[in-house]
């Protein structure tokens, strides 16, 4: 299977038949990971479009002819509360693949897990790091967006600042309809919204509320909040 890598954040594709410089790591990864040599062909994305790139002996890259990548229909943005230990690494990796195009990290009134400012910075750089091995392993045409942990008043505030034809919905504990019941042929914009382990606080949901999120259930059964999240997700971008 052809390797791809994608070009750091901001690059373009270069015009065919012009060389691209590989960062060291993805270097690595071909060469030594990999095993690739000079003349073996790579895909390169930039999150618009691809190209066939072919190996040199300098280990840079000669790129063919651009093909932009189709536009999805739906576009998802995943606000999750932040969990503990690395379980939203692993909630970043499988929204990636699903399809998510937005992923919110978002420190609720519940949440165990705190980050500095400093750490959240690194943490977003992990994320972004987890977010493009897994677009790459899926062969994804682009990258979600993974914003730095922000509080839930900032989350709220970016989602609500944009138009209104965005369907929000939250994952509700109490009374609620199902997921799919609420989802028409005609969204093109969703945003789910996740709650931490110990659930939203009382001000939090009456705050979605206010917002137009609407409560939604994906059945009897409690799930961890990371289940629930791909659960969620998945449902929302099968159709």
């Amino acid at each position: 299977m052809t390797p791809r890598l994608f070009l750091p954040p901001g690059a373009r594709l270069p015009g065919e038949g012009e060389a691209v410089e590989l960062a060291p790591g993805q270097r690595h990864y071909l060469t030594h990971v990999l095993r690739r040599r000079p003349g073996d062909r790579v895909v390169l994305l930039d999150g618009e479009g691809e190209a066939e790139a072919t190996l040199l002996p300098d280990l840079r890259l000669s790129c063919g002819a651009a093909r932009r990548a189709e536009a999805p229909r739906l576009r998802v943005t995943l606000l999750c509360a932040l969990l503990k230990g690395e379980k939203l690494d692993w909630v970043v990796e499988k929204a990636t693949e699903l399809g998510a195009a937005r992923i919110l990290p978002v420190a609720c009134a519940r949440s165990v897990r705190r980050l500095e400012p400093a750490r959240a910075i690194r943490q977003r750089e992990r994320w972004a790091r987890i977010a493009t091995a897994a677009a790459q392993q899926c062969r994804r045409p682009d990258l979600p967006q993974v914003t730095a942990p922000m509080s839930f008043a900032e989350a709220l505030r970016l989602e609500s600042s944009h138009d209104g034809a965005t369907l929000r919905l939250m994952l509700y504990e109490g009374t609620a309809p199902p997921v799919r019941s609420l989802l028409g042929e005609s969204q093109t914009r969703i945003a789910l919204f996740i709650g931490p382990e110990g659930g939203l606080a009382k001000t939090e949901i009456d705050a979605l509320f206010t917002a137009g999120f609407l409560p939604c259930s994906l059945g009897p059964r409690i799930l961890r909040a990371e289940t629930a999240a791909l659960a969620a997700l998945a449902v929302v971008l099968s159709g």
